[in-house]
């Protein structure tokens, strides 16, 4: 739970940064992403708290995110795109450091399942909010949802390949007896990656239908589209994180 609230959070601050960077979309919608943004990374700092894992570094992202929604409130744009890259780099080494503890991982790989993870989560919320916002803003440009869309696509495609580079050490992770309190003996492990592969490549093909309505003018059905991709990513997300702990 806390990896996954860490890499959304991380990964909502970056995508909106850049977003914010291109100085078309209005202010108002990066409040409502950085509010969203700083309730995910609040919540990522009580879990990891409760382990007793990372404390300084955590809390030091927290502040940058709450600094990233006061950033909003003043008049330079780029205020809040700088505040917005340094929490998601913050994030990121985050990230990197908890990815150090995670046994029986090579640092690299875990580092690269993580980050491919606060992408795809970033990137997604990052459509669905701002698909919404084009109520709010007649004539935004369909580029600006499209560009987040691609980088939807590559983010699926990033998270899948770090899953299946994984995936010897996600199929052989320990789930016997038990299971999320599920009865039954014997490893699921196996099952498990199978689903997550499966959400991973139904996340892919959501995002793509998303892109095609982009493509077409038709923004609120791909805003619909992206609630569904939601989802499944974080889902997938909280599987494979299971797995990763597990193995």
């Amino acid at each position: 739970m806390a990896l996954v609230l860490l890499e959304w959070s991380a990964g909502v601050l970056a995508a909106a940064a850049w977003t914010q960077s291109w100085s078309i979309v209005r202010r108002g919608h990066f409040r409502v992403v950085a509010s969203a943004g700083v309730l995910l990374a609040v919540l990522a700092g009580l879990a990891l708290r409760a382990s007793g894992e990372g404390g300084l570094l955590i809390a030091g992202f927290v502040a940058v995110a709450a600094a990233y929604l006061a950033a909003q409130y003043v008049r330079a744009e780029q205020a809040g795109v700088a505040a917005g890259y340094a929490g998601g780099a913050l994030g990121v080494a985050a990230l990197a450091f908890l990815a150090a503890l995670i046994p029986s991982w090579p640092w690299l790989q875990a580092v690269a399942g993580l980050v491919s993870g606060a992408l795809l989560l970033g990137a997604v919320t990052n459509g669905m909010l701002l698909g919404h916002w084009y109520l709010n803003q007649p004539g935004l440009k369909t580029w600006a949802l499209a560009r987040l869309t691609t980088l939807s696509l590559v983010a699926v495609a990033a998270s899948g390949a770090a899953g299946v580079a994984g995936g010897g050490l996600l199929a052989g992770a320990s789930t016997e007896g038990a299971a999320f309190s599920w009865p039954g003996s014997g490893s699921l492990s196996t099952a498990f990656f199978v689903i997550w592969l499966s959400l991973v490549a139904f996340t892919g093909a959501v995002v793509w239908m998303a892109k095609r309505c982009v493509e077409i003018r038709s923004i609120q059905s791909a805003t619909g589209l992206y609630y569904v991709a939601i989802l499944t990513a974080g889902v997938s997300e909280f599987l494979v994180r299971y797995l990763m702990l597990s193995s």
